[in-house]
């Protein structure tokens, strides 16, 4: 059985799968669709990494193309 990959500090792993963002490449207005099941915890850890950063996002839990997951917005 292969090893779980470990997340990296800017990594989202809301199900347990970490999800690469390019938050440095991120401009104000871009947003990013993360699908998971685990909605709060991707919209914490979210949070959390754009406090780091001194961003301000805003995350919305949604239905895209079928798939539940997270819509996260860089607004500055």
């Amino acid at each position: 059985m292969a090893a779980k990959p470990l997340p990296m500090l800017d990594d989202l792993f809301p199900d347990g799968i970490p999800v690469k963002i390019d938050w440095d490449a991120w401009e104000v207005g871009m947003s990013v669709f993360v699908p998971c099941t685990k909605v709060k915890r991707a919209s914490k850890q979210a949070r959390e990494i754009a406090a780091r950063k001194s961003y301000r996002i805003i995350v919305c839990t949604r239905i895209e193309g079928g798939y539940l997951g997270v819509r996260i917005w860089r607004t500055a």
